[in-house]
């Protein structure tokens, strides 16, 4: 099995691959997550490998299934930790772990139960951006074009170009008119190349819109995503 670290050199050719970090990595470091799975033309923390696609950057390490293109994550976004029953007679974990109850000496036959603890990861799609110091409820989805504020406490799933803040987190206001936001999403921008994209106005969604290129004028992006391992034996 490959090893789930990186160990970063300067030989290696990361920048020729458009594999970039911040900060940058010393010569020897250790790098964590290696066998997570990334996009090229994705900036990375240092202390771990995010699923990112193609042009996002997170300042931040935390567990997520996947990362869309076009992100911008600050640092200290964390992920909660391990789930508790909230609906049972106790959030103790003490009726479903045999091995605590053995800890603690308790004798006999306890009712037999299961709960799944563990901690889930998010997913978050393209064109997102989080603030720092936010905190995900593992397994929530944020939608695409998506704004989390700073020192947001986000407890379920974020719609599409929605601006969300507080705690726990609120609508704040929608990002774009429904009517804008909806073409946005069916025009799936973030399919191509950016190259084909870069003389187009992005401050004004209208004329962006109304400007697009055909799809035969453009070169789509194919999502491949690698570990760094196989972007680097792929290159070779």
């Amino acid at each position: 099995m490959t090893s789930n670290s990186f160990t970063y050199s300067k030989t290696q050719g990361l920048a020729d691959l458009r594999i970039t970090f911040f900060p940058k990595p010393t010569e020897g470091q250790t790098i964590a997550q290696a066998r997570t799975a990334f996009e090229l033309m994705s900036q990375h923390n240092p202390a771990g490998f995010m699923p990112l696609g193609a042009y996002s950057y997170s300042h931040s390490v935390f567990p997520a299934a996947r990362i869309g293109r076009y992100c911008s994550l600050g640092e200290n976004i964390t992920v909660m930790g391990q789930a508790h029953p909230t609906t049972w007679v106790t959030s103790s974990p003490l009726p479903y772990k045999p091995m605590r109850r053995r800890r603690l000496g308790i004798q006999g036959q306890a009712f037999p139960l299961e709960f799944d603890e563990a901690q889930k990861p998010v997913t978050i799609g393209h064109d997102v951006w989080i603030g720092q110091n936010v905190l995900l409820k593992g397994g929530i989805h944020i939608g695409t074009g998506a704004v989390v504020a700073s020192g947001a406490v986000v407890v379920k799933d974020v719609a599409p170009y929605s601006i969300v803040g507080g705690n726990p987190a609120q609508l704040i206001k929608p990002r774009l008119p429904t009517d804008i936001a909806d073409a946005l999403l069916a025009l799936e921008w973030w399919q191509y190349d950016y190259t084909g994209l870069q003389h187009l106005d992005f401050s004004s969604p209208e004329a962006f819109l109304q400007d697009f290129p055909a799809a035969t004028d453009l070169r789509p992006l194919p999502d491949i995503r690698r570990t760094v391992f196989d972007h680097i034996a792929a290159k070779a």
